[in-house]
């Protein structure tokens, strides 16, 4: 019966992980992007991706702790190669990536603020001249602050480490089935 329990465990935890990276990687996160306004779409992942990172931390734990002993016997430098890596991954993206990210994205929010133009240097509607800086006309080309254009430079980097991260949990995460699958019988 434990056994049972493990492998169980085991599978459905494996089954979650990757069908939650794939949707939320390749199908949810795209389709957020494309219909909803940006404003819309960074609320909705300020929201998501706590509970993403957080949920491939458990779950990649989960399957390192449950792993069948036939794999951690015949094949341990690959088995624990793909389950660290989809554990140091998703610890990094939880930790250090996820709250920078959400840190620079409240920053850049103040200056749009500040500088009465979005992150992208357009007019923010209703701003005719500037915010507190005052100055902006309303004709004006399209132009972005000192301080703006360092803070989408650091949001574009981590936001790339953050996608390099999750990336590597994917394909960790596509190994260790592999694996897995080398283990089911269908004679």
């Amino acid at each position: 019966m434990p056994s049972t329990v493990y492998a169980a465990s085991h599978l459905l935890s494996y089954s979650f992980l990757f069908g939650t990276q794939i949707w939320h990687s390749f199908i949810g996160g795209i389709i957020s992007f494309r219909v909803l306004p940006r404003a819309y779409f960074s609320a909705l992942q300020r929201r998501l991706f706590p509970i993403y990172f957080s949920l491939q931390l458990i779950l990649s734990l989960a399957l390192l702790l449950t792993t069948p002993t036939s794999l951690k016997q015949l094949q341990p430098s690959k088995t624990y190669g793909f389950l660290l890596t989809v554990l140091a991954t998703s610890f990094l993206n939880a930790v250090v990536a996820g709250p920078f990210i959400t840190r620079t994205m409240d920053k850049r929010k103040e200056q749009e603020v500040f500088d009465g133009r979005s992150y992208d240097g357009r007019k923010l509607p209703g701003v005719t001249e500037g915010a507190e800086r005052g100055g902006d006309k309303e004709n004006e080309e399209v132009r972005v602050s000192d301080e703006m254009r360092t803070l989408n430079k650091k949001f574009g980097m981590w936001h790339g480490i953050s996608s390099l991260f999750n990336l590597g949990s994917v394909v960790g995460t596509i190994g260790y089935g592999v694996l897995l699958a080398d283990k089911i019988n269908f004679d």
